[in-house]
């Protein structure tokens, strides 16, 4: 037997890791591209700001002289001061000529105060400018355009922007995001615990339910509440159980009979085992025949095996052995699925009872059914075996439904005068028509016909007379509809 393994790392924990490792590598992503987009955002404006002052300045060149040496550089410096009150971001401006030296100013001296107090503020503003110009100042953006009056080059431009303010915004956003990736990863981490736990539970329901069948109760039923996957998994669960219980129900009837097939040395033995008394007592456990009166109208099914009996077991092919042995059965199992009665063996037919002593409105249909499939099963059970090669001995099995009565458990004189009839019209059909290596087919009367038509096609064969002067009509099976 199998040991059962131990959970070493729960499937609980497993979706649990899954759906919050997915939360943060999409709060990661979120959050680096909020970063990313805020520093884009933060350079443009720097950048749209710094080409504004350029173009200002340019224009403002166009109202003056171009040449350098007569350049009123005071207005520049007034116009810069402007600027300067205009974007507080701007911390210094300075123009510088052609020849690299610095014309006009202007720096933002509160801001020097507030913002960059480990700058020494000297009193000579040119001395302060040039030191501010050259040196490389943390949190100070350096920007350098050139002013230009149609096309033509006249001076450089060097604006430093103050990153303070950014960074300020900066910081608040990346606060905002942490809290917020925070909230996000809490909420993430119980919703994926709870997801995962209201998963396994219902698996685990499922796995207690299985550890019940593999202990042999099959009474066993499982609820599940979700309309998804593991909802479908639970009912066929339940539809499993059932058609367990159904199964091993036939599986404990059918060993009862097979207690005694086990021991038999020929056909007839088998045929011997599988009588009425046999049936009623051990397949049909626990079904109580109906007590009124001693007349009972029912359905026959005559398996004719004539052909069989003329073999002598011992001398059988073991292909040939292995056939009649799953037909056996095959008939015994069906009798028992649809509730009808194995009434006689005898070495030319075995008749079966649909209707006494176990009684239901559908009985034809249920002799139909059954039948069918006992065909079925014979038929491809030879045909598997011709397949592969086997040699198969000539043999014919006929099977003929008719309605009849039985009268103190024995069956009507008139119903054994049809069958007999039947018989001996299929017998003489066989003598002088074409030889087949093997022939199984279904025959019935105008009464079966009728009553099954929805079930089947039938074509008809002859009319057959009685000795008592009456006929009856013979059909034989077409085809079915199911």
């Amino acid at each position: 037997m199998a040991t059962r393994r131990k959970v070493k790392f729960s499937l609980k924990y497993k979706i649990s890791i899954l759906i919050f490792s997915l939360v943060i590598i999409t709060m990661t992503i979120v959050f680096i591209y909020s970063i990313k987009t805020n520093i884009d955002i933060q350079r443009r404006e720097i950048k749209k700001s710094a080409k504004q002052v350029s173009d200002t300045l340019s224009a403002l060149r166009l109202v003056t002289s171009w040449k350098s040496k007569d350049v009123n550089w005071a207005v520049y410096e007034k116009y810069m001061e402007i600027l300067n009150r205009l974007d507080n971001n701007i911390m210094l401006m300075a123009i510088k000529d052609e020849t690299g030296e610095i014309k006009a100013s202007s720096i933002n001296i509160e801001m020097l105060k507030k913002d960059f107090k480990n700058i020494k503020i000297d009193e000579d503003t040119k001395k302060l400018t040039k030191r501010l110009v050259d040196e490389k100042i943390p949190h100070v953006l350096r920007v350098k355009l050139d002013l230009k009056i149609k096309g033509e080059q006249l001076s450089q431009i060097i604006i430093k922007f103050s990153k303070k303010n950014y960074e300020k915004k900066m910081f608040v956003t990346v606060l905002n995001m942490s809290i917020l990736t925070i909230f996000l990863l809490v909420a993430g981490f119980f919703c994926a615990w709870f997801l995962a736990k209201f998963i396994t539970n219902n698996f685990n329901i499922i796995a207690a339910g299985m550890r019940k069948v593999a202990e042999g109760n099959l009474d066993v039923a499982v609820e599940v509440k979700a309309n998804d996957e593991v909802g479908v998994l639970a009912d066929d669960f339940n539809r499993m159980i059932v058609e367990l219980k159904e199964k091993v129900r036939i599986k404990d009837a059918f060993d009862t009979v097979a207690e005694g097939l086990k021991e038999m040395d020929d056909l007839k033995k088998a045929y011997k085992i599988l009588t009425y008394q046999e049936m009623t007592d051990k397949i049909t456990k626990g079904y109580t025949p109906s007590l009124k009166g001693e007349e009972y109208k029912t359905n026959f099914v005559y398996i004719d095996i004539t052909s069989f009996s003329k073999f002598s077991f011992e001398l059988l092919s073991e292909e040939m052995k292995e056939l009649i042995e799953k037909f056996a059965e095959k008939i015994s199992l069906t009798a028992l699925e649809y509730q009808g009665a194995v009434l006689k063996i005898t070495d030319n037919f075995i008749l079966l009872s649909f209707g006494y002593p176990f009684i239901h409105q559908d009985d034809m249909k249920r002799a139909l059914i059954s039948t069918i499939e006992i065909r079925k099963e014979l038929v491809q059970s030879v045909k598997s075996k011709l397949t592969l090669g086997y040699k198969i001995e000539d043999f014919s099995v006929n099977f003929i439904l008719i309605n009849g009565i039985i009268i103190k458990n024995f069956i009507e004189k008139k119903t054994m005068a049809v069958y007999n009839s039947i018989i001996d019209y299929l017998n003489f059909a066989s003598k002088y028509g074409a030889k087949k290596q093997y022939a199984t087919d279904v025959y019935t009367i105008k009464e079966i016909v009728a009553g099954t038509q929805n079930l089947a096609n039938y074509e008809r064969v002859d009319t057959i007379a009685l000795s008592d002067g009456s006929s009856f009509e013979l059909f034989k099976l077409k085809g079915v509809k199911f």
